[in-house]
């Protein structure tokens, strides 16, 4: 039963990353929107001293994914399980994210959605070594659009300038956290 339980999660987990996922993920990044430089609706600013930030936040939730996932591997009862399992997602790393950060919890989320944006394009795009991939002849073409657009479109110049400059650093940690929360441990 747990087996079937951890492929059902492997599966939702997956389709989620491929189709953007869910609509509590949407909303919740709707509502916290990267912060925009005023130039263009679509541009995103961050510094580098951000990313520094950022990496110590995604240091942290990887942590919390890792605390969860071996509560429910202990978990004794299916409340206990059920409530490890809660904890590895987004609503429950992010504030130990932004907490380890040292960034308001809205400019964490930020900085995180626009890291996020650009690492999962350019591993669909196959330019770095990440985790996800995706289908584009079954994606629509919204979705085939960005992953044939330039990656770093949505981010200032100088945030993509950052981005580059720490992108040895901060691409495997990122994979990291994908590969735990997409196959759930």
């Amino acid at each position: 039963m747990k087996r079937i339980w951890m492929v059902t999660a492997l599966v939702v987990a997956v389709f989620g990353a491929a189709c953007g996922g869910s609509n509590e993920t949407h909303e919740a990044s709707t509502a916290n929107a990267p912060a925009r430089d005023g130039k263009d609706d679509k541009t995103v600013a961050f510094t580098a001293a951000d990313l520094d930030q950022f990496e110590r936040g995604l240091r942290a939730e990887i942590d919390a994914v890792k605390a969860a996932q071996k509560r429910a591997a202990s978990a004794t009862t299916a409340q206990e399980r059920g409530e490890a399992m809660q904890a590895q997602w987004e609503s429950a790393t992010i504030p130990a994210g932004a907490e380890a950060s040292g960034l308001s919890d809205d400019r964490y989320r930020d900085v995180r959605s626009a890291v996020n944006g650009v690492f999962t394009t350019l591993d669909f795009q196959g330019k770095i070594d990440g985790p996800l991939s995706i289908d584009l002849e079954r994606a629509d073409a919204a979705t085939k659009a960005r992953v044939s657009g330039d990656a770093f479109a949505d981010v200032t110049p100088e945030a993509a300038t950052a981005l580059r400059a720490r992108m040895e650093r901060l691409v495997p940690i990122w994979s990291e956290y994908k590969s735990l929360v997409a196959v759930a441990g």
